[in-house]
């Protein structure tokens, strides 16, 4: 048994070595869809037209012309997307597979743990076998967890406040993101409406849990994370793309940089995908508690995204109304107490290539909707997909009720008997406990908009509402997004991010900006433990 995974180990990271040589495109924008993997899908898709757009976004789709083309991934879409626009806002998308998009990704990760012998593995926790964070190096906040839990953001930067609206301009939240080192906090709630799409820069954390009233919701284009990006922390905002934005562009893309942590993020209606993490150079990553919503079909391509470059952890979040790709993943991961919704053609895409993808798989629910065709909770496995696959269930009677069943059935990917000594979580939910978490905490969830309301109403039906749309406008939501209010903060006399009242409390002057100590000493900046205390991470 060693001996043919070893063979299969050497044959996949060979295979990894050639794609990854052959595959770069990258503009100034962002993204860098470089994927030219050439594992064969089965359909008869002719569509290879390639963009090569210039956008500094980090997209590279090149696909979607050809709409009504022999759909050579069996989604459905048709496409055979060859993404390569060279601009540089995370969008890589261009594989070859089977998922029903048509592309060629070149996902090059391979076997992490070297052996697949549930004997040969070392787990640091008795009963789990997973890590569960228990590591000396401080996490990006109380409760950061996964690939992503060490991002240290913005910690000792330079506290920027947001000041309006406005999409560009002194006090705007674009220019706020422009420069490194930098902690982000709002005075202002309501929707930045953007029409260029924003790539934030290295060594920042967006603090949306700072804003006033409703929240911050980014709405008319995408975010993006490139070679500029990098040891990023963001939270409590929401990123609504939508009709408008970039054609074959992503809500979020994530093309290039290091350690990457979501949490609390609404991420919606991503014209190519709305979460794609593809290209050269990504590590460690976490979206926990995050919403992953409706990729639009404006162009026939409705996917929740790739997760296919680096180490990655989805934790207690939700994947709803997107056709396909729930998401596509591959390499090493971790998928954990999360919840997928009313996909159509595929749902969870176990690998889709003969590249080596090691999952740990735990406590997820899987609801068809009223979209949902048969057997397509997990599809595109292949033997070269190691997964643990642990408390999964599925429900598919689409009957109004919550009733499914557990899954046993993971088709052609390989099971293993011990989990993969990855991150975890400390407190491991069942998955039906985990869809609870999910239905009252995913998303920007300290107030919750309209449309993550609409969402959770519809994954409340549990099978009979939802569906897959062409534009944002098919919800029926005033405004697309409804309405943000707006608020008043706290007194800050000094402007260091921190209230005045908070800092009397802790003991700090008001009156002089000491927002990069550390009173207590733990190794967290004063104007983190006030922001970890507007998250509800800590008592206030």
């Amino acid at each position: 048994m060693n001996g043919l995974m070893g063979c299969l180990l050497l044959i996949s990271l060979l295979w990894g070595c050639g794609q990854n040589a052959s595959s770069k495109n990258e503009d100034d924008s962002g993204d860098t869809h470089q994927e030219v993997e050439t594992d064969a899908d089965s359909h008869s898709d002719t569509d290879t037209d390639t963009d090569t757009d210039t956008n500094r976004d980090g997209d590279t789709d090149s696909d979607h012309t050809g709409h009504g083309d022999g759909d050579a991934d069996g989604d459905g879409d048709g496409d055979a997307d060859n993404d390569t626009d060279s601009d540089t806002d995370g969008d890589t998308d261009s594989d070859a597979d089977s998922d029903g998009n048509g592309d060629t990704d070149t996902q090059t990760n391979t076997d992490t743990g070297t052996a697949h012998d549930e004997d040969s593995w070392t787990n640091s926790d008795s009963e789990t076998g997973i890590d569960n964070g228990n590591d000396t190096e401080l996490p990006a906040f109380p409760g950061a967890e996964g690939f992503g839990r060490k991002t240290s953001g913005g910690r000792g930067g330079t506290v920027v406040h947001v000041t309006n609206l406005n999409d560009s301009g002194p006090g705007s939240f674009r220019d706020a993101v422009s420069k490194p080192n930098r902690i982000v906090v709002f005075d202002v709630g309501g929707i930045i409406h953007i029409t260029d799409r924003i790539v934030i820069s290295r060594n920042i954390y967006v603090a949306g849990q700072s804003a006033p009233g409703g929240g911050i919701t980014i709405y008319g284009n995408g975010i993006a994370l490139n070679g500029d990006s990098g040891n990023n922390i963001i939270r409590y905002i929401r990123i609504r793309m939508g009709k408008n934005g970039d054609t074959k562009k992503d809500a979020v893309a994530i093309s290039e940089g290091q350690d990457y942590m979501f949490d609390h993020v609404s991420i919606s209606w991503g014209i190519d995908g709305t979460l794609d993490v593809n290209g050269s150079g990504i590590d460690n990553l976490s979206f926990q508690d995050c919403i992953i919503a409706q990729g639009i079909n404006i162009i026939n391509h409705s996917t929740g995204g790739l997760m296919q470059s680096g180490k990655w952890s989805v934790i207690r979040s939700l994947y709803i109304d997107n056709k396909t790709r729930n998401p596509k993943a591959r390499g090493t991961h971790e998928f954990i107490n999360s919840a997928l919704y009313n996909w159509a053609s595929n749902g969870y895409i176990m690998g889709d290539t003969s590249g080596v993808s090691e999952c740990n798989l735990i406590g997820n629910y899987f609801i068809y909707g009223p979209a949902g065709s048969a057997d397509s909770h997990i599809t595109n496995t292949t033997p070269t997909f190691y997964v643990y696959g642990k408390d999964n269930w599925v429900d598919d009677n689409r009957n109004g009720k919550l009733d499914g069943g557990e899954l046993s059935n993971y088709k052609t990917a390989t099971r293993v008997n011990q989990p993969f000594d990855y991150p975890g979580v400390r407190n491991e939910l069942s998955a039906k406990a985990a869809l609870t978490h999910v239905i009252n905490h995913a998303g920007a969830s300290l107030v919750r908009d309209a449309v993550d309301e609409f969402l959770i109403d519809e994954l409340l039906s549990y099978g009979t509402k939802g569906q897959i749309i062409t534009t944002e406008d098919e919800n029926g939501i005033p405004n697309n997004v409804g309405t943000v209010a707006n608020g008043s903060v706290p007194a800050d006399g000094d402007g260091d991010g921190m209230s005045d009242e908070w800092e009397i409390k802790r003991g700090l002057n008001p009156g002089a900006p000491d927002d990069s100590g550390d009173d207590d000493g733990d190794g967290y900046t004063n104007i983190e433990e006030y922001l970890s205390c507007l998250a509800n991470d800590v008592a206030c």
